[in-house]
């Protein structure tokens, strides 16, 4: 059943196209081509990668949806730029942390940066309801740091990425769905995690991605260019699904798979498991602040649209703050009962539609980020050494974004790490300086320390001990 919920989103263009290849290991393919009818549309996708290296395919997937996962965490930044540590990417893929998986990391990260593709007619702008066509390489940037001269990924490498800008326009303007990316993770093979990812999307009508469907039907041959399997001869694209069919119907996200006919018009009709109803992740935390719980959630998200649910979260809660509405039982039945009655309960601002995104989410985040000057000292106790150093370079990244080379936060990280910098310092003094409006000492100060502390044995103090 559905009991990992780690919910976050996957962009709808991305995922609906499916641009990674179903195949668990290395492929000798270099290109793909396909062609298919989309109402009255034609829509043209190709695929070219270096010969050394394939086209994407298997943990690319898994690489592509961490990518996207910490884009959105950090706040959608408009230039599509990350900072992050090999390490945090590795945990955000659910990769072991071992050189094996270091190795193959950097590979699928190659692919990902030199493969070209070209969308044609495919590629969907949903704000000005229109259909573009895209070329681009899912990563636009790669930058890492490692020791010497080997190129190679270490324990302490730090990566900046930058995707491609129509992912970032499509990311930014809220062109995506819930994913379980917990769940995603926990399938055994790369080949059934994506097919997991493009059912999932699937599911969603890309021009009224507010609907969500419990069923869906495609033809076998069909099923196979969009997994981008090479070979699709019927007996041998049959052979391909078995074994993901078999897992997500063991796992409880598939019902059931129903094929229909012969050859290469037999169909697949598929039904989705209700336990896996995907809620918008914004709307599920609002739900869950109220006391509403997952299972009452997932029964809304089948009734309702996102954009319904958070018009009528937002209805309930102008309702109590002016004392128009008292909760008699609790918060939460009283919410689901407005959620179900909307017309009994009055609201002196109707047909204002309110959506809170993702990218309001984290637009508000960061503003209460970069306005609070918070103690950190409690929670980074909490985190091991690893994930404290990973920590401050994120936040130190965001609130600073630009102002440090990829080579200092590198250096910023390891000082942490070996506890040379305290991390509750370091981000304390990010925020206060920031408030303070001497972002530039701040960013002078530890430039200097940074520098200092490469030369030479560092003193005991904290960082900036003198402006503290």
């Amino acid at each position: 059943m559905a009991d990992q919920q780690r919910t976050s989103f996957d962009d709808l263009n991305w995922g609906r196209l499916n641009l990674v290849s179903a195949q668990d290991q290395s492929v000798d393919q270099n290109s793909w081509k396909m062609i298919y009818q989309h109402g009255e549309r034609v829509v043209r996708v190709s695929c070219r990668a270096l010969p050394e290296l394939g086209v994407p395919h298997g943990i690319d997937n898994d690489v592509s949806s961490a990518l996207i996962d910490n884009y959105m965490s950090i706040g959608l930044p408009d230039d599509g730029v990350m900072t992050l540590a090999i390490s945090e990417l590795m945990r955000l893929a659910g990769f072991h942390r071992n050189g094996k998986y270091r190795e193959m990391l950097l590979v699928s990260l190659d692919r990902l940066h030199t493969t070209s593709y070209e969308i044609a007619g495919g590629w969907r702008d949903h704000p000005n309801r229109r259909w573009t066509t895209a070329k681009f390489h899912f990563i636009e940037l790669l930058e890492y740091t490692h020791q010497g001269e080997s190129g190679k990924f270490d324990e302490r490498s730090m990566l900046r990425i930058r995707l491609a800008e129509p992912l970032v326009a499509s990311l930014r303007s809220g062109y995506t769905k819930p994913l379980n990316i917990e769940f995603m993770q926990s399938l055994s093979r790369p080949r059934t995690r994506i097919i997991f990812r493009l059912l999932d999307a699937m599911r969603y009508h890309p021009e009224t991605p507010d609907e969500l469907i419990d069923s869906y039907d495609i033809g076998l041959i069909e099923l196979a260019e969009q997994c981008k399997l090479p070979n699709t001869r019927p007996d041998v694209v049959r052979r391909a699904l078995a074994g993901p069919h078999e897992e997500l119907l063991r796992r409880g996200y598939l019902r059931q798979v129903v094929p229909e006919g012969r050859g290469r018009e037999q169909r697949l009709h598929y039904e989705f498991s209700p336990d896996f109803t995907p809620v918008n992740p914004a709307v599920l935390h609002r739900l869950r602040m109220h006391g509403v719980t997952d299972g009452v959630s997932r029964q809304l998200a089948r009734q309702y649209t996102t954009s319904v649910l958070s018009n009528r979260i937002e209805q309930f809660e102008r309702l109590v703050k002016s004392g128009q509405l008292t909760v008699r039982k609790t918060p939460a039945h009283a919410l689901v009962h407005l959620i179900k009655n909307a017309d009994q309960y009055p609201d002196l601002v109707a047909g204002k539609v309110i959506t809170l995104g993702p990218e309001a989410l984290r637009a508000r985040a960061r503003e209460s980020d970069e306005t609070a000057v918070p103690s950190w000292s409690e929670e980074l106790a909490r985190l091991s050494p690893d994930d404290a150093a990973t920590f401050t370079v994120k936040r130190v990244s965001l609130l600073y974004s630009k102002k440090f080379t990829l080579s200092e936060f590198d250096t910023l990280r390891d000082l942490v790490l070996r506890g040379r910098l305290d991390p509750a310092q370091v981000i304390e003094e990010a925020h206060r300086r920031l408030t303070a409006l001497d972002a530039q000492g701040f960013i002078d100060d530890l430039k200097d320390r940074l520098r200092s502390e490469v030369e030479v044995e560092p003193m005991s103090a904290g960082i900036l001990s003198e402006h503290s």
